[in-house]
């Protein structure tokens, strides 16, 4: 006995509704295989919608956008590219931190250096990982020579990230020294060497400030000045703030063991140097167009006021200031004036001599 059989037993039907009721119990059972059929017709095709949809969104998120706008991304030491991801998803850079991950296991391994790197948001999968290959981006910063340290403030507060006014005071806290600083000074002020310097976006103005500071021992060493140092009565420090006298008061550029030997006899004689460069230091200007009310401003830096050097350099002084500091030239000259439009400058031991070649400048323009 069948399955139909017994259910039409059950049913206590007679023999005469056999037919009926087996035709209409099989159109049931077709139906609802029909509508089983359906039902896994519907779900398949929810599944491959859904499967579609993932792997669009998938493909869309890999392929990111065309937005050329930037943003900054910094990687901490240790930090790996699944951590990363989480710093990219938070930015805007990537959508799915979940998704970069799943695509991160098909790619070559690429070792994420820390630092500070720059992305587009949106960016396409393949676009981060050759930027992360590629490692952090670096700052450059650009010190020519006869900066002060404010200057030198300035340009470093114009990268991101960095503040003058913060630069300039850990560079007058005393935290970061310089051999050649005396034990009374807080100021880097001319101990810093001139030069191009690269470094992360994220580094501290205090292992800036000790970069600089490394590079003036470096090159100070080179020319034998060593924190011992002492010539012509003069300490190391005091070479250094000679140095940076020369490297604004030798303007032609073969006149600065000159200028150099016109200082020191200045000083051997106890005559004040009276040089406007350090009056301009004094004024905080960035010209020297002096008039007779600035050259008795009372600071200790105004040389016309005060004897002797003034009490720390004025500038960061060149390699070829240093070097003629060094080795000042031979000579009994207590004066000079620019004669030349070149900038060359005309050296004389009398006073009267001086006025001569100061009229001598007049006549050609000079001044």
């Amino acid at each position: 006995m069948n399955n139909d059989q017994r259910e039409f037993r059950s049913a206590n039907l007679t023999g005469a509704d056999w037919s009926e009721w087996r035709f209409s119990h099989s159109g049931q059972r077709r139906r609802r295989r029909r509508r089983v059929r359906l039902v896994m017709l519907a779900a398949v095709a929810v599944v491959l919608l859904v499967v579609a949809i993932s792997y669009g969104y998938y493909r869309s998120q890999v392929g990111g956008g065309s937005s050329h706008v930037s943003v900054t991304v910094a990687a901490s030491p240790g930090e790996g590219l699944g951590q990363f991801a989480g710093s990219l998803a938070s930015k805007g850079v990537i959508g799915s931190s979940l998704i970069f991950r799943i695509w991160l296991r098909s790619q070559p391994s690429v070792i994420l250096q820390a630092g500070t790197y720059k992305f587009n948001l949106d960016a396409p999968y393949a676009q981060i990982l050759a930027t992360v290959s590629k490692g952090p981006i670096l700052d450059k910063l650009v010190i020519p020579d006869g900066l002060t340290l404010a200057q030198i403030a300035d340009r470093v507060g114009k990268l991101p990230g960095h503040s003058a006014a913060h630069f300039l005071q850990v560079a007058k806290s005393g935290r970061v020294r310089s051999p050649f600083e005396p034990s009374s000074v807080n100021s880097l002020e001319g101990l810093l060497f001139p030069d191009t310097y690269s470094f992360d976006p994220s580094t501290p103005d205090s292992k800036i400030l000790t970069m600089m500071v490394d590079a003036f021992v470096t090159e100070a060493h080179k020319l034998g000045l060593t924190p011992q140092t002492r010539e012509d009565n003069l300490s190391a420090y005091q070479i250094v703030t000679l140095a940076s006298l020369i490297e604004k008061e030798a303007v032609y550029p073969g006149d600065g063991n000159k200028v150099a030997r016109v200082i020191l006899n200045r000083l051997s004689q106890n005559m004040k140097l009276q040089l406007d460069s350090t009056v301009v230091y004094a004024l905080g200007n960035t010209t020297a167009n002096l008039s007779l009310a600035d050259l008795k401003v009372q600071s200790p830096y105004n040389t016309y006021l005060n004897s002797g050097l003034p009490p720390t350099p004025i500038s960061v002084p060149s390699e070829s200031a240093l070097a003629a500091a060094l080795a000042p030239a031979k000579g009994n000259w207590l004066y000079y004036v620019v004669v030349q439009k070149n900038g060359q400058e005309a050296f004389s031991s009398t006073y009267a001599d001086q006025l001569a070649n100061e009229q001598l400048a007049k006549s050609r323009g000079v001044g």
